[in-house]
């Protein structure tokens, strides 16, 4: 049986001397370990342990390779202090400087703050001007460290024959903002501009609107995809199947235990436990799909429940990414016999529009159409119950009647204007 890394082992590597092993950092089970460890020296160093001596081959050699990269290139980086196999483990094995963050890190998703967002953008431009691509854009793969952003991991660093050009640079920079789909625009629009400045470029006039409009269109993409691998149980989504219940769940909202107790009480009752919250104490709520194949044969009806409630979470988890108002998914839960509900941590005061004692008012309407608008989302239907409001703001709670299409066409500018009517309607006082 093959041998793997532990904490507190001290492997003899060639040319290096004794490596001590003081802490499982991160881990992808099967794959790969990585470690803060100590030369004999007393040096702290990160030891990357690839576990798969053919099948990691690869991922070993191009993390090596980004390593090296950036450390030739002379940008902020850790130096390369071993590569090479360790037979002990029967692994690839990576030694690294260890970088240690000297501030708070990572900065929030929705708000980094002006100070975090300058520097990443200070290195980027750092990297563009030495011919470096960082594709992995991750706030984790980067340090701060003395005032600056150390990139740590050269895994999808690619380097360019010289300077990145206007057209390179934006596309790296537009790839950015897209991973980062929860960032304002105005953060955007001031990031725009100042990496102009750190490259010595102007501003053109039509430069901003072109690259925002290109952003919108690669954030969708971006959301889209994420939303689909969640679907199939990736990262923070795994899924599993109860008898004839088939669940998708947010890990971090609901353990394996919870989403089982909520699957069951919703199947039997079609109501949350009692006294179920979230985050911050905020309850969740039981938004019911209706399921209009239900009359169908009972051979068909468990694939089209599936398929809908997938299409249902992957659209509630875009709208989320997207910023949109949408309350935070946190289950899809389907039945076989044609039942479909998405759980939603929500604020206390939201309910949906039809029960709402006071509703929000055309600026709130307004607000809702010009977001789904940007992003060439417009409702298939038009049912109020699909809303809801919280006296200030409209909110999506069923998702599932949305459909996506081109912002610029004139199909869809025409259905928007109609979804921009309905939705002034339907927010007016009564």
């Amino acid at each position: 049986m093959r041998r793997t890394p532990e904490t507190g082992d001290r492997p003899d590597i060639p040319g290096l001397g004794t490596l001590a092993l003081e802490q499982c950092i991160h881990e992808y089970p099967g794959k790969r370990r990585i470690f803060r460890a100590r030369l004999a020296s007393g040096q702290p160093v990160v030891a990357k342990f690839y576990l798969r001596r053919i099948g990691q081959w690869a991922e070993w050699r191009r993390g090596t390779r980004g390593a090296r990269l950036l450390e030739a290139a002379g940008v902020a980086a850790p130096a390369v202090r071993h590569a090479a196999y360790c037979p002990r483990y029967r692994a690839w094995l990576l030694v690294l400087d260890l970088v240690e963050a000297d501030e708070p890190w990572p900065p929030s998703g929705d708000d980094p703050g002006d100070q975090a967002h300058g520097r990443l953008l200070a290195t980027l431009a750092e990297h563009h001007r030495a011919g470096l691509v960082q594709n992995d854009l991750n706030w984790l793969n980067f340090i701060p460290r003395e005032g600056r952003l150390f990139a740590i991991d050269g895994d999808r660093v690619r380097r360019r024959n010289g300077p990145l050009g206007r057209r390179a640079a934006l596309d790296h920079l537009q790839r950015l903002y897209a991973s980062k789909t929860r960032l304002p625009e105005t953060l955007i629009r001031e990031g725009f501009r100042q990496y102009h400045e750190l490259r010595g470029w102007g501003v053109t006039e039509a430069g901003l609107p072109r690259f925002l409009r290109d952003l919108r269109r690669a954030r969708l993409r971006h959301a889209r995809r994420v939303a689909r691998r969640a679907c199939r149980g990736w990262k923070h989504y795994p899924r599993f199947r109860m008898d004839d219940l088939r669940v998708i769940h947010d890990r971090r909202a609901l353990s394996r235990g919870q989403a089982e107790h909520l699957a069951l009480q919703l199947y039997e009752t079609g109501e949350l436990p009692d006294g179920f919250s979230g985050h911050a104490e905020r309850p969740y709520q039981a938004q019911r799909i209706e399921a209009p194949w239900q009359t169908l044969p009972g051979l068909l009806r468990p694939a089209l429940t599936r398929q809908t409630a997938r299409r249902a979470w992957s659209h509630a988890l875009t709208l989320r990414r997207l910023g949109l108002s949408v309350p935070r998914p946190v289950a899809i839960i389907a039945a076989d016999r044609g039942l479909v509900w998405l759980v939603w941590e929500t604020d206390p005061e939201l309910r949906p529009l039809d029960a709402a004692s006071e509703p929000p008012g055309a600026a709130a309407a307004e607000t809702l159409w010009a977001g789904l608008r940007d992003y060439g989302i417009r409702f298939r239907g038009r049912d109020p119950r699909m809303l809801g409001s919280d006296g200030q703001a409209l909110w999506i709670l069923d998702p599932l009647p949305l459909a996506f299409g081109r912002p610029e066409s004139r199909g869809f500018l025409r259905a928007a204007e109609g979804d921009r009517a309905w939705l002034e309607r339907v927010s007016e006082p009564r």
